[in-house]
């Protein structure tokens, strides 16, 4: 999550119970953040336990927490109720596919209709950070319409999806529908990208003619680098960009004028703000949410450069118009990323559209931080947009914080999120007129084996 934290440091394989505070000791928000992370992971771990990947408890008056209903060939109903996935609790009011509240469907888009021919419909789930300009009453009005911000909330979002099938497809149930899932939707992202952070010269890749810079990190600040995935795809069409500040730095917008950009603040200070030279992110609601899509997508969030601060006027110029303007009941806002301001000579980098995955070598982040993206043994690594690591570097140890080997190599790691989670709901036939074969593969809490 893009939260302005120290570090995050919960690891279920350390099998820590519960964070003691000890007097007379400085509070950090990684501890209590730890705390909070460790009993959920208590509390989703017991409930998938005693519950399996997805389950819902069924009504006796109704179809029960997510029941499929109603498909006309445009649209389906989604029944009120309970679900439980990989033990997160998802609640829906009752809605229809495209008013969903997380969807952001938009009926204009070929990918967003709903298929003619046989398909599938099931939940995606996973968290959002979301913070006080996006949910206003998380603000101490106290503390002045302009006071500092305080907390953020992690927020459960569910989305309906469909999923096309083959005219002659075989028809999943209850019993073989997750597995059938899984293999149609995660098999995509397969194998995952690995990542190995390090500092100083790459290892074993210095010329031997070269005078080597200082090793470690020479940063004069700790920072926590985020390393994020911009564009999906494999190497050669997969991008990244990074950010110092696990990309926190967040800059609300008013409104939006071609290129110019009117701000609610240009940041708490010169380190947390923006400058010209910047490569930002212009999101709001509906992007952050299309942005968990399990397609990859040509036009990812696309990346501007700050060609023009006006800092009376809260005003930023864009080197290009956005393609859509947001919409300001969608929260927009500017995300700032770190990897665009120059290259090695001092060049811009045109690092827009993000920087190329190039596996095999390491790749410089910046005083000393190097990254590496490891090749797949046989069939290439698959990149998914929104993929991350986190990497805490250090002042006084001059390093990062990153898993070593024995012989002190550092290790390959799988990202560090989005978790997503997934359940079948139904299997849809449209047939003539407006007649249709359902299949219900929920499964209730009383057929839990």
């Amino acid at each position: 999550m893009h939260g302005d934290f120290s570090r995050v440091i919960f690891d279920p394989a350390r099998r820590f119970s519960a964070v003691l505070s000890q007097q007379g000791r400085v509070q950090l928000d990684a501890d209590l953040n730890e705390q909070t992370a460790i009993l959920l992971h208590y509390v989703r771990t017991l409930a998938k336990d005693l519950m399996g990947p997805a389950a819902y408890p069924p009504e006796s008056d109704g179809l029960g927490g997510f029941g499929v209903d109603g498909f006309d060939g445009d649209t389906f109903t989604v029944a009120p109720g309970r679900m439980y996935v990989d033990g997160i609790l998802c609640e829906c009011d009752g809605t229809d596919y495209w008013d969903q509240p997380d969807g952001h469907l938009d009926p204009d888009r070929e990918s967003d209709r709903l298929p003619s021919g046989p398909f599938l419909v099931y939940l995606r789930v996973w968290e959002r950070l979301v913070t006080a300009w996006e949910a206003p009453w998380i603000r101490e009005v106290a503390l002045g319409p302009n006071g500092p911000d305080t907390t953020a909330r992690s927020r459960v979002v569910w989305q309906v999806c469909v999923l096309p099938l083959e005219s002659d497809s075989p028809v999943p149930d209850m019993r073989s529908a997750s597995r059938f899932l899984r293999d149609r939707v995660r098999g995509v992202f397969e194998p995952r990208g690995l990542l190995s952070a390090t500092t100083g010269p790459a290892p074993h890749e210095q010329p031997h003619d070269e005078p080597a810079p200082s090793a470690g990190y020479r940063g004069p600040e700790n920072q926590l680098y985020r390393v994020e995935v911009h564009q999906g795809g494999a190497e050669g069409s997969a991008t990244y960009k990074w950010s110092r500040e696990n990309g926190s730095v967040m800059l609300p917008v008013r409104s939006v004028d071609r290129g110019s950009v009117e701000l609610e603040t240009l940041g708490r200070d010169d380190k947390l703000g923006v400058d010209t030279g910047d490569v930002v992110e212009l999101l709001d609601d509906a992007s952050v949410c299309r942005g968990a899509s399990d397609a990859y997508d040509e036009e990812a969030g696309r990346l501007y450069r700050v060609t023009k601060v006006d800092y009376a006027g809260l005003r930023v110029e864009l080197d290009r118009s956005p393609y859509d303007g947001p919409t300001p009941r969608r929260r927009p806002f500017l995300r700032r990323w770190d990897h665009g301001r120059s290259g090695p000579e001092g060049e811009p980098t045109g690092a827009e559209a993000g920087l190329p995955v190039m596996e095999g070598r390491w790749l410089p982040l910046e005083d000393g931080v190097q990254v590496q993206f490891h090749p797949g043994a046989g069939e290439p690594r698959r990149y998914r947009r929104g993929d991350y690591w986190l990497i805490p570097a250090r002042v006084l140890t001059g390093d990062v914080e990153w898993p070593r080997s024995r012989q002190g190599e550092p290790l390959r790691r799988r990202p560090h999120g989005v978790p997503y989670h997934y359940a079948p709901l139904a299997y849809v036939e449209p047939r003539r007129g407006d007649d249709f074969r359902l299949v219900d593969l929920r499964v209730p809490l009383s057929h839990r084996r």
